[in-house]
């Protein structure tokens, strides 16, 4: 599909991009910009690029360049790489977040370069290049956030390369994206991260105690806890208003919970439980309710 795609950051999405490129044989020639020579020697025993290097000018001759860095860090490569890309190339992204990427990105750019903004929603909570797997976007949502200057081109390109993946795409503004993901995948590490530590801040019962009655669903929640600090520090910075707006709904139905138990009141709580029972469902609805979800593209004009 591409005779050259640049990787700009070797980590657990970018090495999994890699070795899913390289084994479906959706590019002829994959090249890793790298800020250690130990990363291209992790990337070329996992099989997930042909070469690279640790200077912005490997990526000159591709046709597409995903940024798989943190959102705060994604900016600083696309001025690093912007000089050195080919007329025509198609710049994308790997980023949480796309709003701050939508209004910054374009202008660190030369003119006759395009930018698509991208968001996988796969991952783990392992980080690195050794953490990579080459199926990790089959069966995932890999959404793209066009903007009115994004050639309509520039999607279908991405929409068949995502496919191809073995994901499937959404098409969002970016601003839609940003709030639905504030909700669904921001908010709830937010809330694993204060449950971890609020369940390992008191001195009674030891943590001997807590892990070995740990069960699957205390294991499920905390998990994302266990992510890169320095990613979801980025990603709540840049999402800032969303997530405070999602933050003070999510408190006001902990202050809800802890009026019923207070009021001890059994009707309330039972209340809040189905509340949140049938709130679930209607977000993954039961398999016979289920349907094919419709989504708009953004209006893109003339581009």
């Amino acid at each position: 599909m591409f005779d050259t795609v640049a990787i700009a950051g070797l980590g657990l999405i970018g090495g999994s991009l890699g070795m899913a490129l390289r084994r479906r044989k959706l590019a002829r020639r994959v090249v890793a910009l790298v800020r250690r020579r130990v990363t291209l020697d992790e990337g070329r025993q996992l099989e997930a690029l042909d070469d690279g290097g640790l200077d912005p000018m490997c990526v000159a001759d591709a046709e597409l360049v995903v940024l798989c860095a943190p959102v705060r860090t994604i900016p600083l490569l696309a001025k690093q790489i912007g000089p050195h890309l080919a007329s025509g190339a198609l710049v994308t992204d790997v980023g949480s977040t796309k709003a701050v990427l939508a209004h910054t990105i374009p202008g660190l750019l030369p003119e006759s370069v395009h930018f698509l903004g991208g968001h996988p929603m796969a991952g783990s909570e392992q980080t690195g290049v050794l953490a990579a797997q080459e199926t990790l976007f089959e069966g995932a949502t890999w959404a793209l956030t066009p903007t009115i200057a994004t050639p309509i081109a520039c999607v279908a390109r991405m929409q068949q390369l995502i496919h191809a993946l073995g994901a499937r795409d959404v098409v969002l503004e970016p601003e839609v994206h940003d709030r639905a993901v504030a909700r669904i995948s921001h908010l709830p590490h937010v809330v694993a991260a204060a449950l971890a530590t609020a369940a390992a801040s008191g001195s009674e019962p030891p943590p001997e105690v807590l892990r070995l009655l740990a069960a699957g669903g205390f294991r499920d929640t905390t998990r994302i806890a266990g992510g890169s600090p320095e990613m979801w520090r980025d990603i709540c910075v840049t999402n800032r208003e969303a997530l405070l707006e999602v933050l003070q709904e999510f408190e006001a139905g902990l202050a809800a919970f802890r009026a019923a138990l207070e009021a001890d009141s059994a009707d309330a709580l039972f209340a809040r439980f189905e509340e949140a029972r049938a709130a679930r469902a209607a977000i993954f609805p039961p398999a016979s309710q289920a349907g094919g979800a419709e989504v708009l593209l953004p209006d893109l004009g003339e581009a």
